[in-house]
């Protein structure tokens, strides 16, 4: 069967939906659409003609994918959604499935997975929701319906039977990761590189992943809170580098790889085991990484020699406490200690930074831009926590009324950028937003912070070109947060006297979705 593949528009914007916190990025990152990417080339593997459209990075229309389905003659469309875009998506199916009647429509994603009935109620031209990990879903269910099989017998499916909404059994996940393709060549025939840009990467870049899930149990991370689970299922290192390997020679635009496994580094035998193959395999290319910082010092030395340029680390918080609650999994200790081996080896690190957590109070703002201070991290981001429907945040911030609007609409602002929705006793949306700006602010603006960048660009000249690019991107970013409206500094909800006592206390928060079905499938 003729399967096109889309990553849909919204609104005209560079809306990045891959992320794991979709929209638009005021710095204008975009990620690839890898997932679709790789479901593309599993179901090409297995027998289909495939095509994939990128609306938001080729600045594309519905009118567009309209005449890209005819004249690929595509008998299955299958669209991305996301949280935030979620009736937007909906919107375009229909629109889609009005000028192609004949076509089947699917559509895939996290929000598809945990609102798959809402998706089909609410969308007469939706024939079908892919449930998780959806490559062999949908490359099954095209062969069925090639075939004239019901699709009923299609595993990890929702849809309409007898004009009943109806889901089938669940499917089991991919154990063989060597058996997905490599999605850079689908990104060669199908996309254009210049197109995405990940601003602590060198441009132009490719995302590729080397194993799907992740062995922390962090509430808030959608997509092995939603989609793949908590084993770490792994490429061969052989695989890995081979693929590293045929972008250099195959990709000569490319100047960074950028691996977008939730974390590289928890096998760490099999990730020094890539260092020693990439560099034995003469793979030139610099690379980038997300590492969790109980990371040792050997595993970070042998990546740094094998090309490690840049990683990012989710520090998150700068309370002990909330570090338990959300479950992160590691201490301020380990944290200070990462730093410390990173920057004495020579690996950048990007900080990753995020409030709105359970406990969280104006002390623990304060005490997590002190962190990022502290720590020193060669870029830092601060951001409000996404709940994500399926995520054990989005089960806590509903059960505990801390959800600020039911409507997924709201979940982005007029521009596209993420909106806060998190409302806590102590804090509203909008003294989250506030702060998340003004440590952001706080943090690149400071004299020590320009004049260390400064250095950095005559001693590592070629991070010094990429600042240039980075900063130009950030300073835009400042402006244009100048010209909108800066969110409220609302009063607290709660005076402190008001403040329930179990507010400061250890909390325990829902699983989520892939933790309460299990790894061994679904």
């Amino acid at each position: 069967m003729r399967i096109l593949f889309v990553n849909p528009p919204l609104k005209g914007w560079r809306y990045s939906r891959s992320q794991r916190s979709p929209g638009v990025i005021r710095s204008g990152t975009l990620y690839y659409p890898y997932w679709l990417a790789y479901a593309a080339g599993w179901a090409e593997q297995s027998g289909h003609d495939i095509d994939l459209i990128d609306c938001p990075a080729d600045g594309l229309t519905v009118d567009d994918i309209v005449a890209r389905a005819r004249t690929h003659g595509a008998g299955l469309i299958v669209f991305e959604t996301t949280t935030g875009s979620f009736s937007a998506d909906l919107e375009t199916v229909s629109a889609v499935k009005l000028a192609l009647p004949d076509s089947r429509t699917a559509l895939v994603g996290t929000h598809a997975t945990a609102d798959w009935q809402n998706a089909l109620q609410r969308c007469p031209a939706l024939d079908f929701v892919a449930i998780g990990e959806y490559d062999v879903t949908v490359a099954d269910l095209a062969s069925r319906l090639e075939a004239g099989q019901p699709p009923e017998e299609v595993l990890g499916l929702g849809l309409r039977s007898d004009g009943v909404l109806h889901r089938t059994l669940d499917r089991p996940l991919i154990h063989d990761m060597d058996a997905l393709p490599w999605a850079s060549k689908i990104y060669k025939r199908f996309l254009k590189t210049p197109n995405y840009l990940f601003t602590i990467a060198s441009h132009p870049m490719v995302m590729i992943i080397s194993g799907r899930g992740c062995r922390a149990r962090c509430f808030y991370c959608v997509y092995p809170q939603v989609m793949h689970g908590h084993t770490y299922r792994t490429r061969s290192p052989a695989d890995v580098v081979a693929e590293m390997k045929w972008i250099q020679e195959n990709m000569p635009e490319v100047k960074e790889i950028v691996f977008e496994d939730d974390t590289f580094t928890f096998d760490r035998e099999r990730a020094r085991e890539i260092a020693g193959l990439v560099r034995e395999q003469g793979v030139r290319l610099p690379w980038f990484a997300n590492i969790r910082v109980n990371v040792d010092r050997d595993t970070l030395a042998a990546l740094r020699q094998a090309g490690l340029r840049q990683c990012a680390a989710g520090f998150e918080s700068g309370s002990d406490l909330l570090l338990r609650n959300m479950r992160k999994g590691q201490t301020l200790q380990q944290q200070q200690q990462f730093m410390k081996t990173c920057r004495e080896l020579g690996i950048l690190v990007h900080g990753c930074f995020m409030v709105g957590f359970p406990g969280e109070t104006a002390e623990t703002l304060d005490q997590t831009l002190k962190l990022a201070m502290q720590l020193e991290p060669d870029s830092a981001q601060f951001y409000p926590v996404m709940p994500y429907p399926g995520t054990g945040a989005y089960a806590w911030a509903k059960e505990n009324g801390h959800l600020a609007t039911d409507n997924f609409d709201d979940w982005l602002n007029e521009n596209g950028e993420h909106r806060c929705v998190i409302d806590l006793p102590t804090l509203s949306a909008a003294d989250l937003e506030a702060f998340c700006e003004q440590a952001t602010r706080s943090f690149h603006l400071r004299p020590r912070y320009i004049a260390r960048k400064l250095a950095q660009a005559v001693t590592r000249p070629r991070e010094g070109i990429r600042s240039i690019g980075a900063g130009r991107n950030f300073l835009a970013k400042l402006l244009r947060g100048r010209q909108q409206p800066a969110p409220a500094r609302l009063p607290a909800r709660h005076a402190a006297a008001e403040m329930p006592d179990a507010w400061l206390q250890p909390q325990r928060v829902p699983r989520g979705r892939m933790e309460t079905v299990g790894d061994a499938g679904r």
